[in-house]
């Protein structure tokens, strides 16, 4: 698990002048594009500009699980209210070609020990450019390249009779830069409310039915971001990260180990 220090100053982009005599050559190679914003500092996207961006960007592909990264994009979170920890890990996300920015989704989750399949759809309904402000651009990020939130609703569905039998449902929120000439990347320190400061953010809860009267919170997040803010008294070590032991008894224990649960057979164990 990597952490990184937010610099909250930004800094300051000073543009050199270019020389007349310079080819046209030699400055394609030396000189960097500048980003291309879609729209003004805190802006919202217009339809046309929105569908166009997510027609062409898969941004799916920040949040499905890249079998390399081990354990390290696996989602945490806390589902009830006492903090009971909920893991997401997305296997596959699959862009609608008809209406863009709707995504089929497929995966496992892990609470109370049980590993569920599930099924379902996210759909990305409006993008807004963020300010200055709320990208908190790091100091040493010369590129500054534009941030963006986007933001909408998902519903996934457990497609096993084991563990939670029942629907997530709510509203997902990412932060993402486009840097130029390179994929879409998540923006994980930001200043963005809408996100909890930053990254990819599942805020919403849980139905037994879609038409159940009782619902239960659910919120998860990459990394361990998302407890840092609902766990009282998480603490943050200089080189390791420690949870307090009273939340051992609702699965924060083991949360270092090295394993690999959705790769395996689905078990329940309750």
């Amino acid at each position: 698990m990597r952490f990184h220090l937010l610099l909250a100053a930004p800094a300051l982009l000073l543009g050199a002048a270019r020389p007349l005599s310079q080819p046209a050559t030699l400055t394609r190679s030396l000189v960097a594009p500048a980003p291309a914003a879609l729209a003004a500092p805190g802006a919202v996207l217009s339809n046309a500009a929105r569908q166009a961006l997510l027609a062409r960007t898969n941004l799916g592909k920040l949040w499905q699980h890249q079998p390399q990264s081990g354990t390290e994009d696996v989602l945490n979170g806390c589902f009830g209210y006492d903090g009971r920890r909920l893991e997401f890990v997305f296997t596959t996300v699959q862009a609608d070609a008809k209406s863009p920015g709707r995504y089929l989704v497929a995966g496992k989750f892990r609470c109370y020990g049980d590993v569920t399949p599930f099924r379902g759809s996210i759909e990305l309904q409006q993008v807004q450019r963020l300010t200055t402000e709320q990208a908190g651009y790091y100091e040493n990020d010369k590129a500054q390249a534009p941030i963006y939130c986007a933001t909408g609703s998902f519903a996934l569905r457990a497609s096993s009779s084991v563990g939670l039998g029942g629907q997530f449902g709510g509203r997902v929120a990412l932060d993402f830069k486009l840097p130029p000439g390179h994929r879409p990347e998540l923006a994980t320190y930001t200043h963005n409310p809408a996100t909890r400061n930053g990254g990819l953010l599942f805020d919403g809860e849980w139905r037994e039915e879609a038409v159940a009267e009782t619902a239960i919170p659910a919120v998860w997040k990459q990394g361990i971001a998302v407890t840092r803010q609902i766990l009282t008294r998480f603490e943050i070590g200089e080189r390791d990260a420690h949870v307090n032991p009273k939340y051992a008894r609702v699965g924060w224990n083991n949360f270092w180990a090295n394993d690999e649960w959705w790769a395996g057979k689905t078990v329940a164990q309750r």
